[in-house]
């Protein structure tokens, strides 16, 4: 199977809405780099808080090589390090829902992405959840982005409209 790699969002989105443990269940083991790792902890002082720590599923995975300079310059650390980390792992599913991140990784490197409604939708085919419009109404209600498009087309897709 492929690596997954995942950047800070769909972890905080998913474990927003307990659901965290649908990556195991679709994946296996998540990869992230130890900026999301940071990210997800909400910086160094916090670590303790991580959703994540003690989460045997995911794994924190270091660079091997240098970063790209135009994921340095044009992203955040935690975006630019999972592209990074995707890069060097060949076949690697992204996990990311930022705008600019998923269109670099996508066009700029050809990178397979999946956000987090399309986890969920992942999940909800795979009838390891039973409906879908409920979980992202629950992240939009946490403060979570979704466009109204979106939510509409992964509930069509669905069969929730």
């Amino acid at each position: 199977m492929a690596a997954v790699i995942s950047n800070t969002g769909p972890i905080i989105a998913l474990a927003g809405i307990h659901q965290l443990a649908l990556l195991s269940k679709l994946f296996g083991t998540v990869q992230i780099s130890p900026q999301v790792y940071l990210e997800l902890s909400g910086g160094a002082e916090r670590i303790a808080s991580n959703p994540v720590a003690g989460i045997d599923w995911i794994k924190t995975e270091t660079l091997t090589q240098p970063m790209d300079p135009l994921l340095v310059y044009e992203l955040d650390s935690g975006e630019a390090t999972t592209i990074a980390l995707a890069r060097e792992r060949p076949g690697s599913l992204v996990l990311i829902d930022e705008q600019k991140g998923r269109r670099i990784a996508e066009k700029v490197y050809g990178l397979s992405i999946l956000g987090t409604g399309g986890v969920l939708l992942r999940a909800k085919i795979r009838g390891i959840i039973p409906s879908l419009k409920p979980l992202l109404l629950q992240m939009k209600a946490n403060g979570y982005y979704l466009s109204e498009k979106v939510v509409q087309g992964l509930c069509a897709v669905a069969g929730e409209a």
